[in-house]
């Protein structure tokens, strides 16, 4: 897995923030004063084995986000459910019938939001077609799957799907609370 940014660098290299769980800014502030987001970036081969290490990259950082009063743990519940579907959804459609690729992870924290992008290099589809999941009776009838979309848009403020250069970009927004 390769990661980059300044919480990564802390991570990793057991700077401030480490694995003792101090406080520990986000952001940091520009020669003008106004927040630059940080930006993570990591890239993983698109098989289910590696979500668990992705999931825990994301964890950490929304609670950080949590520890520094920024983001609520519910919320930060919704983002990481969020991006496991959109993690899981990488690996078993984009690349079916296909060799696997990789699944890059762009996490921006910004003081207004927080965005992830999920990028494959698999098969596209449009979201348009994705019908919407059966609501009906009690959660014991849910289907056991196809309900990702809708778990995407439900957590997150904003989700878009984009074809960049031949990749499928996922973009999923959470705004963060005004302090």
């Amino acid at each position: 897995m390769i990661v980059t940014g300044t919480l990564a660098e802390r991570l990793f290299r057991g700077g401030e923030g480490g694995k003792h769980g101090a406080r520990m800014p986000m952001s940091e502030e520009s020669a003008e004063g106004a927040a630059e987001p940080e930006l993570f970036r990591f890239r993983v081969p698109a098989r289910l084995e590696y979500r668990e290490a992705a999931r825990t990259f994301i964890t950490y950082v929304c609670d950080q986000l949590a520890r520094n009063e920024r983001l609520s743990e519910e919320l930060g519940h919704r983002v990481i459910s969020a991006f496991i579907e959109a993690f899981n959804n990488a690996v078993i459609h984009a690349y079916r019938g296909r060799q696997t690729g990789p699944i890059e992870v762009e996490l921006a924290v910004g003081q207004e939001k927080l965005s992830l992008r999920v990028i494959d290099e698999g098969h596209g589809f449009s979201p348009d077609d994705v019908p919407p999941p059966p609501l009906e009776g009690d959660v014991d009838s849910l289907p056991e799957g196809g309900m990702g979309l809708f778990i995407m848009r439900s957590f997150m403020d904003r989700v878009d799907f984009q074809q960049e250069k031949g990749q499928n970009v996922l973009i999923m927004e959470k705004i963060l609370p005004k302090k």
